[in-house]
């Protein structure tokens, strides 16, 4: 149908309802229909809404509810004129629009996920520079090639978690539709075509959309390279006259990524959620509603939520690792070579509680960044954010002072913008794992490389047989390439396995590799990925589980297993 431009995407999902987000060329009424799977006994859910007009542009997110936990929909979009003259009615159906198989599973309960373990796909960066290294565009394939085991093999979640689109270096192809955005994406409309090519390219990516609960979470490439990498680029961004850019790139973010991963019942205070509705009811186009709200948070003047929960079996957070980072707009040396944090004090409060109420005895948290890197750049990076005699009398004062900003100047010339060089935030979040009894698995992206590490609290208020343990597992890049000078260097500190600081213990994790093509070095991963990672609770056993994970590759042509990763169970 050709009044559907981008989508329809399978957005926030719970066992009793799901969110369906698309674009329109044009505003209509929708009425979203859902179907069980093999039933034609109970009539369908439905539910109707108006699109939403967002600078010229037209969407929709609805939510769907009074859903079965653990079955399979089939669903279908319905678009009606808003004018009474244009009576005529058109379905959008797998076989008259883009010929995609249109269906979701809800998620699982307490009573069904004793049968089912947890299917999370996860992946990063997402260049478009490949198109025929593209793992995205490849699961597309695979899911139709495993159509008959969707319930067996099939994802229950995909995280995006980073990097859905490239602002600062556009696709050679859409460089070629829009010669003025060869430079980086400026306004909301530059914006848009960027999430359009993205998810609209090839008919596999649409298919993955259609199909599999997708949630996501930005980094720094949505906006611009480096976004929010030192406490004064925010301001120095806006100085330069940058302010657009800012604000244009986190409304489209906002619309194309955060607004579908929330549930609508549970967050209805959300302001920008009260935009969205309040331009629903009134028809108005909401895109200068929306640029005054950022506009604020921008400036820091409101502190906007980015994070949010899913809630799956065991749980998932994921957090919102970029945006809300150090920032000040004054000059004054407290402010600006204090200690660091990587999300706000509101968010890790809201996490650490999170992290205590959870009692299946493994939580997953995901982060853009990663809270685990290969241990001497984790190590340097620690060093890095470290701020040492920051309230020692004169001279030692002085003395730091000067190191902070020496420490500032390395960070911000060797790219250290991840969790260890923001001390704030990481001892916060190790004095909760110290606290824990349960284990919290890590899933990252951001550096285009692939591996796995376990860290342990040096201390802990738990007995020795009760140590929490943090696994973190990253798998990145969905396409694109780690440049040949960043590669080198984290190649000849690979031979280093082991380092504590921080208060925490870190190890590299053995990488099994399952074809003899594959691009490894010491437990590093260097190929375009997806992983599958399938948790088993053991409701039987208190606080047991498995674990387990395999990277997907594309080998002639199809996505297969490349590599697994190795975890000591004998604590577990």
């Amino acid at each position: 149908m050709k009044d559907l431009c981008v989508g329809p995407l399978v957005r926030a999902t719970s066992a009793t309802s799901v969110v369906i987000w698309a674009e329109f060329a044009q505003p209509c009424m929708v009425t979203l229909r859902a179907t069980l799977d093999a039933s034609l006994e109970q009539p369908p859910i439905l539910v109707k809404t108006q699109t939403i007009s967002i600078g010229g542009h037209h969407y929709m997110a609805p939510q769907l509810q009074g859903l079965e936990p653990a079955r399979w929909y089939h669903y279908s979009i319905e678009i009606s004129a808003l004018t009474a003259q244009e009576e005529k009615q058109t379905t959008c159906t797998p076989e008259t629009t883009v010929h995609m198989l249109q269906c979701f599973r809800t998620l699982d309960d307490a009573e069904t996920i004793a049968e089912n373990p947890l299917r999370v796909f996860y992946g990063s960066c997402r260049r478009l520079n490949q198109p025929e290294r593209d793992t995205l565009d490849a699961l597309g394939q695979w899911l139709i090639k495993h159509i008959d085991l969707r319930e067996q093999v099939w994802p229950h979640v995909l995280l995006l978690i980073g990097d859905q689109i490239y602002a600062d270096t556009p696709p050679p192809p859409l460089v070629d539709m829009h010669p003025h955005i060869k430079d980086g994406t400026i306004s909301f409309e530059d914006f848009v075509s960027q999430y359009t090519y993205a998810w609209t390219s090839t008919a596999s990516v649409r298919q993955v959309l259609a199909c599999i609960p997708t949630y996501m979470i930005c980094d720094d490439h949505e906006i611009t390279n480096g976004w929010n990498s030192t406490p004064t680029w925010r301001a120095h961004m806006l100085q330069s006259g940058q302010e657009q850019v800012l604000i244009d790139g986190m409304v489209a973010y906002w619309v194309y990524q955060g607004w579908g991963n929330l549930d609508q019942q549970h967050e209805a205070a959300h302001p920008l959620l009260r935009i969205m509705k309040e331009a629903e009811q009134t028809g108005e186009d909401a895109l200068e509603a929306l640029r005054t709200c950022i506009k604020q948070a921008v400036y820091g003047e409101t502190d906007l939520h980015w994070h949010y929960t899913i809630p799956t079996r065991p749980p998932i957070f994921v957090t919102s690792t970029r945006i809300n980072r150090s920032s000040t707009f004054t000059h004054t040396a407290d402010e600006r070579y204090a200690p660091m944090h990587i999300i706000s004090p509101q968010q890790m409060s809201e996490l650490r509680s999170w992290l205590q109420e959870q009692q299946t005895g493994v939580s997953l948290l995901v982060s853009s960044v990663p809270i685990l890197l290969p241990p001497c750049i984790g190590l340097a990076e620690y060093l890095a954010g470290v701020r040492p005699w920051r309230h020692a009398i004169a001279p030692l004062h002085w003395l730091g002072r000067q190191l902070a900003r020496l420490q500032l100047n390395v960070a911000d010339r060797v790219g250290f913008e991840h969790w260890p060089v923001y001390t704030t935030s990481w001892h916060e979040l190790v004095k909760s794992l110290a606290e824990q009894s349960g284990d919290v698995v890590v899933l990252a992206g951001d550096v285009h490389f692939s591996y796995a590490m376990e860290g342990r609290p040096v201390i802990s208020h738990q007995s020795h047989t009760q140590w929490s343990r943090l696994y973190q597992l990253v798998s990145t890049p969905i396409q694109n390439a780690l440049q040949t000078k960043e590669r080198r260097l984290i190649q000849g500190q690979a031979f280093i396995t082991r380092a504590t600081y921080g208060g925490l213990f870190t190890r590299v994790l053995p990488l099994q590799v399952q074809n003899e093509h594959v691009d490894t070095y010491h437990g590093l991963l260097f190929e375009n990925t997806l992983a599958r990672v399938t948790i088993t609770l053991r409701p039987q056993q208190e606080h047991k589980y498995d674990l387990e994970q395999e990277y997907l590759g594309i080998v002639d042509g199809q996505l297969q297993v490349i590599g697994r990763t190795l975890l000591s169970m004998n604590h577990l």
